[in-house]
Protein backbone atom coordinates (compact mmCIF):
# COMPACT_ATOMS: atom_id res chain seq x y z
CA UNK A 1 0.00 0.00 0.00
CA UNK A 2 1.04 3.33 -0.91
CA UNK A 3 2.12 5.64 2.00
CA UNK A 4 0.05 8.73 2.58
CA UNK A 5 0.73 11.51 0.99
CA UNK A 6 0.55 15.38 2.94
CA UNK A 7 0.33 18.49 1.48
CA UNK A 8 1.33 21.67 3.33
CA UNK A 9 -0.61 25.27 2.35
CA UNK A 10 1.85 27.90 3.96
CA UNK A 11 1.07 31.60 3.80
CA UNK A 12 0.29 34.73 5.51
CA UNK A 13 -3.52 35.56 6.51
CA UNK A 14 -5.44 37.04 3.66
CA UNK A 15 -2.96 34.85 1.14
CA UNK A 16 -6.34 32.54 0.10
CA UNK A 17 -4.54 29.30 1.73
CA UNK A 18 -7.70 28.05 3.23
CA UNK A 19 -9.87 28.97 0.25
CA UNK A 20 -7.34 27.15 -1.78
CA UNK A 21 -6.70 24.03 0.45
CA UNK A 22 -10.59 23.73 0.69
CA UNK A 23 -11.22 22.98 -2.62
CA UNK A 24 -8.28 20.93 -3.17
CA UNK A 25 -9.80 18.61 -0.65
CA UNK A 26 -13.22 18.78 -2.40
CA UNK A 27 -11.62 18.68 -5.70
CA UNK A 28 -10.01 14.95 -4.78
CA UNK A 29 -12.79 13.78 -2.52
CA UNK A 30 -14.97 14.40 -6.25
CA UNK A 31 -12.21 12.42 -8.15
CA UNK A 32 -12.24 9.27 -5.72
CA UNK A 33 -9.54 9.73 -3.38
CA UNK A 34 -9.69 9.45 0.57
CA UNK A 35 -8.52 13.34 1.67
CA UNK A 36 -8.76 14.89 4.77
CA UNK A 37 -8.03 18.52 5.41
CA UNK A 38 -6.59 19.68 8.73
CA UNK A 39 -6.75 22.74 10.35
CA UNK A 40 -3.60 23.49 12.24
CA UNK A 41 -4.83 25.85 14.54
CA UNK A 42 -6.72 23.73 16.26
CA UNK A 43 -4.02 22.66 18.37
CA UNK A 44 -4.20 25.98 20.22
CA UNK A 45 -7.94 25.15 20.83
CA UNK A 46 -6.69 21.57 22.66
CA UNK A 47 -7.20 21.33 26.73
CA UNK A 48 -3.94 21.88 27.15
CA UNK A 49 -3.19 25.10 25.00
CA UNK A 50 -5.72 26.42 27.21
CA UNK A 51 -4.25 25.50 30.15
CA UNK A 52 -0.69 26.97 29.04
CA UNK A 53 -2.39 30.19 28.19
CA UNK A 54 -3.44 30.67 31.29
CA UNK A 55 -0.32 29.54 33.05
CA UNK A 56 1.96 31.94 30.33
CA UNK A 57 -0.54 34.39 30.29
CA UNK A 58 -0.51 34.06 26.51
CA UNK A 59 -3.49 34.27 23.94
CA UNK A 60 -3.87 32.72 20.84
CA UNK A 61 -0.28 31.67 19.58
CA UNK A 62 0.94 34.57 17.04
CA UNK A 63 1.45 32.75 14.26
CA UNK A 64 2.16 35.58 12.40
CA UNK A 65 4.41 37.81 14.39
CA UNK A 66 4.67 41.63 13.66
CA UNK A 67 7.89 43.87 14.97
CA UNK A 68 5.79 44.98 17.69
CA UNK A 69 5.57 41.62 18.76
CA UNK A 70 8.42 40.59 18.10
CA UNK A 71 10.81 39.39 20.94
CA UNK A 72 7.94 39.96 23.79
CA UNK A 73 8.14 36.73 24.76
CA UNK A 74 11.61 37.14 26.30
CA UNK A 75 10.70 40.81 27.70
CA UNK A 76 7.98 39.49 30.36
CA UNK A 77 7.76 41.49 33.39
CA UNK A 78 9.26 38.67 35.75
CA UNK A 79 13.18 39.04 36.86
CA UNK A 80 16.34 37.91 34.79
CA UNK A 81 15.84 34.60 36.24
CA UNK A 82 12.34 34.16 35.52
CA UNK A 83 12.57 35.68 32.22
CA UNK A 84 15.08 33.19 31.27
CA UNK A 85 13.69 30.21 32.63
CA UNK A 86 10.10 31.10 31.05
CA UNK A 87 11.81 31.62 27.27
CA UNK A 88 13.60 28.51 27.52
CA UNK A 89 10.51 26.33 29.02
CA UNK A 90 7.27 27.71 27.37
CA UNK A 91 8.77 27.27 23.58
CA UNK A 92 9.41 23.19 24.71
CA UNK A 93 5.84 22.95 26.13
CA UNK A 94 3.90 24.28 23.39
CA UNK A 95 6.15 22.38 21.01
CA UNK A 96 5.62 19.37 23.04
CA UNK A 97 2.14 20.25 22.81
CA UNK A 98 1.89 20.32 19.36
CA UNK A 99 3.71 16.83 18.56
CA UNK A 100 1.35 15.41 20.53
CA UNK A 101 -1.65 16.99 18.80
CA UNK A 102 0.44 15.56 15.44
CA UNK A 103 0.61 12.60 16.77
CA UNK A 104 -3.21 12.86 17.02
CA UNK A 105 -3.49 14.24 13.79
CA UNK A 106 -1.19 13.14 11.13
CA UNK A 107 1.16 10.19 12.59
CA UNK A 108 -2.15 7.90 13.78
CA UNK A 109 -3.92 8.70 10.37
CA UNK A 110 -0.70 7.84 8.59
CA UNK A 111 0.32 4.54 10.09
CA UNK A 112 -3.52 3.20 9.62
CA UNK A 113 -4.26 4.20 5.94
CA UNK A 114 -7.10 6.16 7.30
CA UNK A 115 -6.74 8.33 4.44
CA UNK A 116 -4.56 8.58 1.08
CA UNK A 117 -3.76 11.98 0.99
CA UNK A 118 -3.26 14.86 3.90
CA UNK A 119 -3.58 18.31 3.29
CA UNK A 120 -2.59 20.86 6.20
CA UNK A 121 -3.48 24.57 6.45
CA UNK A 122 -0.55 25.51 8.34
CA UNK A 123 1.85 23.22 9.96
CA UNK A 124 4.13 22.52 12.73
CA UNK A 125 7.32 24.79 10.68
CA UNK A 126 4.43 27.45 11.47
CA UNK A 127 4.57 27.25 15.04
CA UNK A 128 7.85 26.52 15.72
CA UNK A 129 9.02 29.85 13.29
CA UNK A 130 5.97 32.11 15.40
CA UNK A 131 8.08 30.92 19.04
CA UNK A 132 10.90 31.90 17.47
CA UNK A 133 10.08 35.26 16.34
CA UNK A 134 8.32 35.98 19.30
CA UNK A 135 11.72 35.04 21.66
CA UNK A 136 13.88 36.39 19.01
CA UNK A 137 15.92 33.53 18.28
CA UNK A 138 18.56 33.56 15.74
CA UNK A 139 19.03 32.23 12.26
CA UNK A 140 20.36 28.73 13.52
CA UNK A 141 18.30 28.38 16.07
CA UNK A 142 15.26 28.39 14.01
CA UNK A 143 16.85 26.27 11.36
CA UNK A 144 18.09 23.45 14.41
CA UNK A 145 14.41 23.47 15.68
CA UNK A 146 13.09 22.81 11.83
CA UNK A 147 15.43 19.67 11.85
CA UNK A 148 14.45 18.51 15.09
CA UNK A 149 11.14 18.66 14.61
CA UNK A 150 11.29 17.47 11.50
CA UNK A 151 12.54 14.13 12.83
CA UNK A 152 8.97 13.85 15.19
CA UNK A 153 6.00 14.97 12.35
CA UNK A 154 6.02 13.51 8.99
CA UNK A 155 7.97 15.51 6.24
CA UNK A 156 5.43 17.00 3.84
CA UNK A 157 5.68 16.03 0.30
CA UNK A 158 4.46 18.98 -0.92
CA UNK A 159 4.90 22.56 0.14
CA UNK A 160 2.85 25.46 -1.51
CA UNK A 161 3.51 28.97 -0.19
CA UNK A 162 0.07 30.88 -1.35
CA UNK A 163 1.80 34.44 -2.26
CA UNK A 164 -0.07 37.79 -2.68
CA UNK A 165 1.16 41.03 -2.10
CA UNK A 166 0.95 42.24 1.72
CA UNK A 167 -1.75 45.05 0.79
CA UNK A 168 -4.33 42.41 -0.54
CA UNK A 169 -4.00 40.35 1.83
CA UNK A 170 -4.49 43.57 4.62
CA UNK A 171 -7.84 43.96 2.65
CA UNK A 172 -9.05 40.56 3.13
CA UNK A 173 -8.27 40.29 6.68
CA UNK A 174 -8.37 44.16 8.32
CA UNK A 175 -9.52 42.78 11.55
CA UNK A 176 -6.93 40.50 12.11
CA UNK A 177 -3.92 42.25 10.34
CA UNK A 178 -4.81 45.51 11.63
CA UNK A 179 -2.47 47.58 9.44
CA UNK A 180 -0.50 48.06 6.05
CA UNK A 181 2.70 47.97 7.93
CA UNK A 182 1.72 44.90 10.02
CA UNK A 183 0.63 43.32 6.92
CA UNK A 184 4.15 44.20 4.77
CA UNK A 185 6.27 42.56 8.29
CA UNK A 186 3.96 39.44 8.01
CA UNK A 187 4.64 39.13 4.74
CA UNK A 188 8.60 39.19 5.09
CA UNK A 189 7.96 36.36 7.76
CA UNK A 190 6.31 34.00 5.43
CA UNK A 191 9.11 34.92 2.80
CA UNK A 192 11.45 34.06 5.90
CA UNK A 193 9.63 31.05 6.41
CA UNK A 194 9.71 29.80 3.20
CA UNK A 195 13.24 30.42 2.77
CA UNK A 196 14.31 28.38 5.67
CA UNK A 197 11.92 25.51 5.26
CA UNK A 198 13.01 25.25 1.51
CA UNK A 199 16.53 25.29 2.90
CA UNK A 200 15.71 22.76 5.11
CA UNK A 201 13.72 20.37 2.75
CA UNK A 202 14.86 21.18 -0.76
CA UNK A 203 12.98 20.34 -3.48
CA UNK A 204 9.60 20.32 -2.26
CA UNK A 205 8.45 24.17 -2.18
CA UNK A 206 6.82 26.07 -4.89
CA UNK A 207 5.15 29.34 -4.53
CA UNK A 208 2.05 29.79 -6.22
CA UNK A 209 1.25 33.37 -7.59
CA UNK A 210 -2.47 33.61 -5.85
CA UNK A 211 -3.17 37.26 -7.83
CA UNK A 212 -4.20 35.46 -10.81
CA UNK A 213 -7.89 34.69 -12.03
CA UNK A 214 -8.97 32.01 -9.29
CA UNK A 215 -9.80 29.23 -11.34
CA UNK A 216 -6.12 29.75 -12.82
CA UNK A 217 -4.57 29.23 -9.62
CA UNK A 218 -6.77 25.88 -8.63
CA UNK A 219 -5.58 24.33 -12.05
CA UNK A 220 -1.88 24.75 -10.99
CA UNK A 221 -2.48 24.09 -7.03
CA UNK A 222 -4.41 20.52 -8.88
CA UNK A 223 -1.84 19.70 -11.77
CA UNK A 224 0.64 20.40 -8.80
CA UNK A 225 -0.60 17.45 -6.58
CA UNK A 226 -1.83 15.14 -8.86
CA UNK A 227 1.46 13.44 -9.97
CA UNK A 228 1.76 12.92 -6.33
CA UNK A 229 -1.66 10.61 -6.07
CA UNK A 230 -1.95 8.98 -9.59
Amino acid sequence: MKDTIIIYFMGMDGSGKSTLSSYLCGELKRRGHHVRRVWWLEGEYSLQRKLFRVIGGSNLLRFDVSPEHAGIGAQREQGPLMTKIFSEVWPRLVLINYVIFGIRRVWIPKKTAKERIMIFDRYIYDVVFSLCQEFGYPETKKVSLLRRYAKLLPIPDKILLIEVPPDIAFLRKKEEITSAENAKALWENYQELFGLVDHVFPGKCTIIDNTRDVEIVKKEILEQVISFVQ
